[in-house]
């Protein structure tokens, strides 16, 4: 098939740099240079070595609701966070025009990890609401509270032998505080912020490896 000439239309012979009739200079690709894999082509106006902030946080928001979820009906593990990292990381890719690798797969993974943590807190609230008010599971709530506050009260015991001796009301103050109601709040906002704190670690790990290793593979072409 005859090339055409991109300004007036007529037809071109092989091998001609200029039209014959109107002058117009003609792109000619030597075949030979195109027949391997073509890096992508970017779209105009984006860079991708930065990070794309919207595709990003919409990527983590997507995969944050069943992780959060997960974690707070099936107990927190660390399989289904770094899996979430990867899913995140991996989601990002395909919606953006950048590229990721370990210090941009880091980032996004802790930003999963942060949105999945408040999802899993939010969620166990709720949860813990209606198994106390609807389903009148108060009693057993409160005796797990009492087994854990008691556990904490006697290793303060144990562990503060030369406080004891200093100061020993002191230190009974302090247990008797885990016994109680305030104690409770105390142990619900501490093992939050643990599990909180290992959520978004595990899921900024699994976000570093995931950039890590899709860093390696081609993206797919894109066209202007």
């Amino acid at each position: 098939m005859d090339r055409l000439c991109h300004r007036c239309g007529n037809a071109l012979h092989e091998g001609e740099g200029f039209c014959p009739h109107c002058g117009a200079p003609q792109l000619i690709v030597d075949a030979s240079e195109t027949s391997g894999p073509q890096p992508p082509v970017q779209r105009l106006g984006i860079d991708p070595t930065r990070v794309q902030w919207r595709t990003a946080i919409l990527s983590a928001l997507v995969v944050a609701v069943p992780v959060g979820l997960l974690s707070a009906l099936a107990g927190m593990s660390s399989l289904f966070v770094i899996a979430g990292g990867f899913g995140t990381i991996a989601l990002y890719r395909r919606r953006s025009e950048g590229f990721t690798d370990g210090g941009i797969g880091w980032r996004l993974g802790a930003f999963l990890g942060v949105a999945s943590a408040v999802i899993a807190s939010a969620t166990d609230g709720v949860r813990m609401v209606v198994e106390r008010y609807l389903l009148h599971h108060g009693a057993a709530i409160d005796e797990q509270f009492q087994s854990v506050a008691q556990q904490m009260a006697e290793q303060a015991l144990k562990t503060n032998t030369e406080a004891m001796q200093q100061a020993p009301q002191l230190v009974h103050q302090w247990a008797n505080f885990w016994l109680s109601p305030d104690g409770h709040a105390a142990i619900q906002l501490l093992t939050a912020g643990v599990v909180s704190a290992g959520m978004v670690l595990f899921a900024a790990t699994g976000g570093a490896i995931a950039g890590r290793i899709l860093s390696m593979r081609p993206k797919a072409q894109s066209t202007l």
